[in-house]
């Protein structure tokens, strides 16, 4: 069965917005450009001396820095989430989750606004990637929950409990489609696993 979210843009996640790559561009290349500018880490620890070690320092730190960039800016478009007949299946930068539907609570799931549910909020990285506006892969909550994020830095977010020992949060274009796209998936799953027995 062809997956939910390719055939919808509804579903697809919400990408990182532009301002984000902006942040981390400042962050990984500019100020460690200025810092090897102003103090010369690099090109002081260069054999050639004087300007010549000064601009090669910056040239050297300017390729590091862009590419260390490029590699991250290109994995943080490995953002997806696809649904089908078995389960849900999230991709995010360095990270991928494959879900099958009895390992979802679909009676729990709910599009929440994270503002108004402060103890699902990401705050501590456990094994994950977060810039300004963005973040993907493991974290916990202000309550301790281990969580599984893909979020562009919304308020409106699609939170998903597992079996597993932890949750799911993600950010879609419309959160409340994609919740309806699991939950009919889900449905009819159960319902051809088990013929006549009611879809829970």
């Amino acid at each position: 069965m062809r997956a939910a979210a390719a055939a919808d843009p509804r579903l697809r996640l919400e990408p990182a917005a532009p301002r984000t790559f902006v942040a981390m561009a400042v962050l990984m290349v500019a100020v460690p450009l200025v810092l090897e500018i102003v103090v010369s880490p690099i090109g002081r620890g260069l054999p050639v001396a004087g300007p010549v070690g000064r601009v090669l320092g910056v040239a050297i730190m300017l390729a590091v820095t862009g590419a260390v960039y490029a590699v991250l800016a290109g994995l943080m478009r490995r953002h997806r989430v696809r649904v089908d007949a078995a389960g849900i299946e999230i991709a995010t930068t360095f990270y991928r989750r494959r879900l099958e539907w009895s390992e979802l609570r679909m009676d729990a799931a709910r599009v929440i606004a994270i503002d108004e549910r402060p103890e699902l909020r990401p705050v501590l990285k456990s094994n994950g990637f977060a810039v300004p506006g963005f973040r993907s892969g493991w974290f916990r909550s202000r309550g301790l929950r281990r969580l599984f994020v893909a979020t562009a830095g919304g308020k409106k977010l699609l939170w998903l409990p597992t079996t597993l020992g932890y949750d799911v949060l993600l950010q879609p274009r419309q959160p409340a489609a994609l919740l309806e796209a699991i939950q009919a998936q889900a449905a009819a799953a159960l319902a051809t696993v088990a013929p006549g027995r009611p879809a829970r």
